[in-house]
Formats: C-alpha cells, sequence, structure tokens
C-alpha cells in the first residue's frame, strides 16, 4: 500500500471516529438517559411546584414535628460526599456516639426499646436519604405527642412508605425520610 492511501484510510477513519465518538454515542446516552428521566434530573420532589430535596440525598428535619433522618457528619452536603470514616476504636467516633445516644434517649425516653443504629450511625455516604422502619416507628410514640396525630395513623404512614428489599433478596426494607415527612405534613394540614 502507498503511503498516499495510507494517509487517506487514516484520515477516514478519524473522521468516522469522529462521528462516532462526538455525536452518535452523545445522542445515544441522552436517548437512554430520557428513560431515566427522573433519575438523571437528581430525582428532585416537588410540592406545590417547588423542589423541596432529592430521593436520593438525605437532609436535616430539625422540627419536633417531623422523624429525624440519620446523622451527617458533612450536612448532608452532596459536594463532599463520605463521611468521617473513623474506626471503631476512634475515641473521637465512641464520643460522638455516646452524645448521640444520650440525645437521643434523653428526647425520646425509650425505657427498655433499643435505640435503631442508624439514628445513631451514619452511612457511608453521610447522604443517606432512608432509615429502617425500626428507627421510624421507634420516633411514633414521640411524634404522637408533639403533632397530636394518633400513633395507629403514624404507623400507617410509616407502613405505606416502607420500601422492601431490591427484588425481595437485596439489602434491606427502608424509609425515605422526607417523603414520610411530606406525608405527615399532609395530615398535619
Amino acid at each position: 500500500m502507498s503511503i498516499k492511501k495510507n494517509i487517506v484510510v487514516a484520515i477516514k477513519l478519524t473522521l468516522l471516529s469522529l462521528l462516532i465518538f462526538s455525536i452518535v454515542y452523545p445522542l445515544l446516552l441522552g436517548g437512554v438517559g430520557q428513560l431515566f428521566a427522573d433519575k438523571t434530573a437528581g430525582s428532585i420532589i416537588y410540592q406545590d411546584g417547588e423542589a423541596v430535596g432529592s430521593r436520593l440525598i438525605g437532609q436535616n428535619f430539625e422540627s419536633d414535628s417531623y422523624f429525624i433522618s440519620r446523622l451527617s457528619s458533612i450536612n448532608y452536603d452532596a459536594s463532599t460526599s463520605g463521611s468521617d470514616n473513623l474506626a471503631a476504636s476512634n475515641p473521637k467516633l465512641q464520643h460522638r456516639i455516646a452524645a448521640d445516644l444520650e440525645e437521643i434517649e434523653k428526647k425520646y425516653h425509650p425505657g427498655n426499646k433499643a435505640v435503631p443504629a442508624d439514628l445513631i450511625t451514619e452511612s457511608g455516604s453521610a447522604l443517606d436519604p432512608h432509615i429502617s422502619p425500626e428507627a421510624a416507628y421507634f420516633q411514633v410514640e414521640y411524634l404522637a405527642e408533639k403533632t397530636g396525630i394518633s400513633e395507629s395513623t403514624l404507623n400507617s404512614l410509616i407502613e405505606e412508605h416502607t420500601e422492601s428489599k431490591l427484588l425481595g433478596l437485596f439489602g434491606e426494607s427502608r424509609v425515605n425520610v422526607l417523603e414520610l415527612n411530606l406525608a405527615l405534613e399532609e395530615v398535619l394540614d
């Protein structure tokens, strides 16, 4: 093959590669992304036309009228995902857990009920929007007292918002705290 033919083949391959990887492939990915538009747009939850949060990122609920989320050492800032990742033997972690446990026991007066672990620990990303159903049920008596909503109504809300294991096999049952609190607001109105 002559040098001229090699150059022509190289130019054709370059142009074909540019067409495929600069135009066709991005359009194909964009099209596939539209099939999952809710997730690719951040899974934002809107209430009365206003964004109130994301299904994928936890947030802090400080009012006594809301279910509380898992702890977050980064204040649920998605730009800095990642918890403190302290070892179980780290005195700083032991002190934080003891202080958080004392605060929850003081607030919720659990008596002989064990405090669910996810109320005093954070997820690996510190952004988890879910708590276990046990952690939600743990808060029912306190919220019934604070909101005036019956415990049976609160239990029903938790049941309605409990997501089961993926395919019935993977992960754990969980409750999205933002969605649960939005349902709670509807009952309060």
